[in-house]
């Protein structure tokens, strides 16, 4: 079967869509508006998926005890194993070939693959003792049946999903999103409560909703589906799958074989304690998710500038590492009320310290994700399964001592050992093959702002006796206590200069304009209304010309750059 490219009415995507396009140098908000609005609306759907999951977890500890939310876990976990080996790398291909030429020829061909349904044929078939094997008991293979339903279905609807996002529709990407949401909820709802289905009804949702969703999105791409793919292409294409193939696998036992440790060692109640946590920890991977999804398309089609490229690729790595430390800071700060409000049974309440450490997993995966970056584009991934290996071999020989003695616990710092062993190694072999000017200087000072205010947090939290487990009243108090301690966060970025000029203009821009909607009986949004210049219009318009600085600075370094390689030496 073939993945295949370009636009919904044939024509090329230059033509169909803005994938390829660079808005002009005037427009509002420039590139990385452009990057930021593509985040938020290809992320705003799965956000509102985890969003409303997390809604959900009040539910499931309602009616789930923590050794069943242990069953869903590793059923889950196990589902994501075999997810990895049906995409066979080709869904990181896909992306990467898809801007390589522009015309519907290729496009239509980028990506060809045999969906290997017998495989999962094969796999229910001998469940009842693979599922022996990974329970430790039997009694377990129908939950497993019920989850390959699930990925079958739910890999034929990501070719309509990776359409959608290389053609730059984010919109129509969205609503399906919503209306998986629309389904999954109210049924999942409907399952666990009113017919106490339990671990089962989570499962028959979530195989449900993905069968729906594959059926809407079939008429998206079946139409374009080559039934004779080009080999010169599919050669070079399956070349650079392949280490995706390895790379996900290992990545596997880096990120989720922690669960068959605890299952082994400690039962389904510490997989169910340690599969919450591991919910609780997932906005600043919802964060990476979102832009992943727009930051492919967004600066490979800029690669016929590379030095600009370059510029542009650091500035837009600074800003997302922003984003991701933020999201950690306000979860660091606030984490026993988020346990408290999340899980219902007080049995989950112990999760707090296992949830932070695998939010701090999640920032320096987001590192990793972000120095992949030269790697990827100059098309030099063979190495990737090798410091995967390292990372996740590391991680498996931590769970063997630690996990028996201490738990969940030492399964989160096992999993933040890998990830910052991970993107260290990635670092020089991407700036080996394609350097990128990041800037070291503000990723330090985030790093130090962030630290400053989760000790300012957790100070208030020992000064105050806090406690997870303390009637809830108090607990709620207590916590609003730590607001103070978030403002450090930007405080301690302003102090270390963290902001640029251009930055700073903007945010004392967009501050002006909120207090002028906060206040509109004032004399200056009178006169906005009414078209008047304002005394003030001169210093706001300076601002705004301020705002454009950065950009400015970028194209300028990246031209001298140019013009410095093109000139004798």
């Amino acid at each position: 079967m073939s993945r295949a490219g370009g636009a919904a009415d044939g024509t090329p995507l230059a033509a169909a869509g803005r994938g390829g396009d660079e808005p002009a140098a005037g427009r509002r908000g420039g590139l990385y508006g452009l990057l930021l609005r593509d985040s938020v609306i290809y992320g705003s759907g799965r956000m509102l998926q985890k969003f409303l999951s997390a809604l959900l977890l009040p539910l499931y500890t309602s009616y789930l005890t923590p050794a069943d939310y242990g069953v869903l876990g590793m059923v889950l976990v196990t589902a994501t194993f075999i997810d990895v080996i049906v995409t066979l790398g080709f869904d990181v291909a896909f992306a990467r070939f898809f801007f390589d030429e522009p015309s519907d020829a290729h496009r239509s061909n980028v990506v060809t693959t045999v969906y290997p349904g017998i495989l999962l044929g094969l796999l229910a078939l001998f469940m009842p003792q693979i599922s022996h094997v990974i329970m430790g008991q039997g009694g377990y293979a129908l939950y497993f049946d019920v989850a390959l339903v699930n990925v079958f279905f739910t890999n034929w609807s990501d070719l309509a999903f990776q359409l959608f996002r290389l053609e730059h529709r984010p919109y129509i990407f969205t609503v399906f999103n919503l209306g998986r949401i629309v389904v999954q909820i109210p049924l999942t709802v409907v399952l666990v409560v009113a017919f106490r289905m339990g671990v089962m009804g989570v499962l028959v949702g979530n195989a449900v909703t993905a069968f729906l969703i594959c059926m809407g999105g079939l008429p998206t791409y079946w139409r374009r589906l080559n039934w004779r793919p080009d080999p010169g292409l599919l050669r070079p294409m399956f070349a650079f799958a392949i280490p995706a193939v390895f790379t996900g696998l290992v990545f596997f036992l880096l990120k989720l074989s922690d669960r068959f440790f605890l299952m082994r060692y400690r039962g389904q109640k510490e997989v169910g304690l340690y599969t919450a946590a591991f919910t609780i920890s997932q906005p600043v991977y919802l964060a990476m998710t979102a832009f992943r999804m727009a930051w492919p398309q967004w600066h490979y089609a800029r690669l016929h500038e590379p030095e600009r490229h370059k510029q542009l690729v650091a500035r837009s790595s600074t800003y997302f590492l922003f984003v991701c430390v933020a999201m950690l800071v306000l979860q660091g700060a606030f984490m026993p009320l988020l346990v408290r409000v999340l899980l219902r049974q007080p049995a989950f309440w112990v999760v707090g310290p296992t949830t932070l450490l695998l939010t701090i997993a999640t920032v320096a995966y987001s590192a990793y994700f972000v120095f992949w970056t030269g790697a990827n584009v100059a098309k030099k991934n063979r190495l990737i399964p090798v410091i995967t290996a390292v990372a996740s071999g590391l991680n498996i020989g931590l769970n063997f001592l630690l996990v028996p003695k201490y738990g969940m616990i030492a399964a989160a710092w096992t999993t933040l050992i890998g990830y910052i062993v991970l993107a260290a190694l990635m670092y020089p072999i991407s700036e080996h093959y394609y350097p990128i000017p990041f800037e070291w200087a503000r990723f330090l000072k985030l790093g130090a702002g962030a630290t400053l205010s989760l000790l300012a947090a957790w100070g208030i939290a020992a000064a105050t006796h806090e406690s997870a487990s303390m009637p809830f009243g108090q607990l709620a108090w207590r916590e609003t206590l730590k607001l103070a301690a978030v403002l450090l966060f930007p405080l301690a970025l302003g102090a270390l200069h963290f902001f640029t000029p251009g930055e700073t203009a903007r945010l004392h821009t967009a501050v002006t304009r909120v207090g002028r909607l906060l206040r509109p009986g004032a004399p200056a949004a009178r006169a906005a209304a009414s078209g008047s210049a304002l005394p003030g219009a001169r210093g706001l318009d300076a601002e705004a010309a301020a705002a454009e600085d950065d950009e400015l600075v970028l194209e300028n370094e990246a031209r001298l750059t140019i013009n410095e390689a093109d000139s004798p030496t």
